[in-house]
């Protein structure tokens, strides 16, 4: 069963107005431009005493690092959610403080070119260089891509093109409440829009739509990356909730990564909310604990 404070999220959610928004096309083109009138969500004090807090630009475009004080070799790169139209929110940088505090990796989170004023090419070949500098950097295997919701397709999609390319592939990757099908056609949908307190199907549809840009083809990698190949990708965590709209999502993709042979481990949980990894919860807290625990395993395997 769900916990009290889940239960009282779920009655909560509908009440930020971001369920009528995702739930109408054209209430969701309307609000982009009070989005982008708002200031970027950046780190505050309170990270910036704990961690060493850097932040660069590329093509107008800032990406800000999280470090240990000690520094690291470690990277996460965290691409964030929002249906590929939102810039980072407040409520993630609690969330990648305990990443850099439960790893000891510096995680780097890329404010990437969003949708509808850019498409899905303009903004995987932004992130190819994010993701090249940080190979050169410190070395693939010392990163783990991880992202949630419209990032957590993103971080697949980028994997899946990483491997077409041959390039150098990261060492994991974590995907969270992952938005992997932007046509939003899975027969379940229907159904969890009525459970689901942030996301709604005509919205998302939309979103989608203009992420694939004039092009169209919604039902193609990497705009909707569950439609390509999942071998020879590195091991990988899916975590999602039984009442998020996307869950079938990461139901499908299991499938598909149980029949080629994808290391993929799978946390599902009853109940959960989109994105319920970022609120005060306590599914959320056991959530983090797995999702570190997992980026962390290699480690602690060297170390016995």
């Amino acid at each position: 069963m769900a916990s009290i404070r889940a239960r009282l999220l779920a009655k909560v959610l509908p009440l930020t107005g971001l369920k009528a928004v995702f739930s109408d096309a054209a209430k969701l083109r309307a609000s982009i431009p009070k989005s982008r009138a708002k200031k970027i969500a950046v780190p505050g004090k309170a990270l910036r005493r704990k961690f060493e807090v850097t932040e660069s630009t590329k093509d107008g475009h800032p990406t800000f690092t999280i470090s240990p004080k000690s520094g690291s070799h470690r990277r996460i790169l965290y691409i964030h959610g929002g249906a590929y139209i939102l810039d980072i929110q407040a409520g993630y940088w609690g969330l990648l403080g305990e990443m850099v505090d439960r790893t000891d990796a510096a995680v780097v989170a890329p404010c990437y070119p969003l949708t509808p004023e850019h498409d899905w090419k303009q903004s995987y070949d932004w992130m190819l260089q994010v993701y090249d500098e940080l190979v050169s950097e410190v070395g693939a295997n010392n990163i783990t891509i991880m992202g949630d919701s419209a990032g957590a397709g993103f971080a697949l999609g980028l994997v899946q093109m990483l491997r077409d390319q041959s390039k150098p592939m990261p060492h994991k990757m974590v995907l969270l409440s992952p938005w992997l099908d932007v046509t939003m056609t899975d027969p379940m949908q229907p159904a969890l829009a009525k459970k689901d307190g942030i996301l709604g199907i005509d919205g998302l549809r939309a979103a989608g739509e203009w992420w694939a840009g004039e092009s169209g083809a919604t039902d193609t990698p990497p705009v909707s990356p569950l439609f390509g190949t999942l071998d020879n990708l590195p091991p990988t965590a899916v975590f999602t909730g039984t009442f998020d709209l996307l869950w079938p999502d990461s139901r499908r993709l299991k499938e598909k990564a149980d029949a080629a042979g994808l290391w993929l481990d799978y946390y599902e949980f009853p109940a959960m909310q989109h994105v319920w990894m970022l609120f005060p919860i306590p599914e959320a807290k056991k959530a983090r604990q797995q999702i570190a625990a997992f980026i962390n395993a290699d480690l602690e395997a060297d170390a016995t």
